[in-house]
């Protein structure tokens, strides 16, 4: 099943939550909610508004963004809108344009096709006798 957005914030916050060891009744008393509101925010039963959300997040100690991305991009809190565009773009080219992308960049590495690497010069012969 792919895990919705509201879900992966859902998820991401409770997470945070419980590796800090904030419990039910502490968040209750910081966002002054009934522990019934958090308990059923937290567990998926009423849906979020982005006012809420901003509070979940502020007691785990997360911003926002943090909560909805996937996890392992940290790097894309600082990146651009044009640089998120540019990701894009790259992933949706072929095999062989990425290859020629990166060796263009100049990128070492894990470039898709490494059989098109050209072969070394062979060296060039005398003249060929008569």
């Amino acid at each position: 099943m792919i895990e919705t957005l509201p879900d992966r914030a859902r998820r991401r916050v409770r997470e945070e939550l419980d590796r800090r060891g904030v419990t039910q009744p502490d968040i209750a008393g910081q966002l002054q909610w009934s522990q019934s509101k958090v308990a059923q925010k937290l567990t998926g039963r009423t849906p979020w508004t982005l006012h809420e959300l901003e509070a979940l997040c502020f007691v785990a100690g997360l911003s926002p963004l943090e909560a909805i991305r996937d996890q392992g991009l940290e790097f894309c809190t600082e990146m651009t809108p044009t640089e998120f565009r540019l990701f894009e773009r790259l992933r949706q080219l072929t095999p062989v344009q990425l290859d020629a992308i990166m060796t263009v960049l100049d990128v070492v590495g894990n470039t898709r096709l490494q059989e098109r690497r050209a072969a070394a010069p062979k060296p060039k012969r005398g003249p060929r006798p008569r």
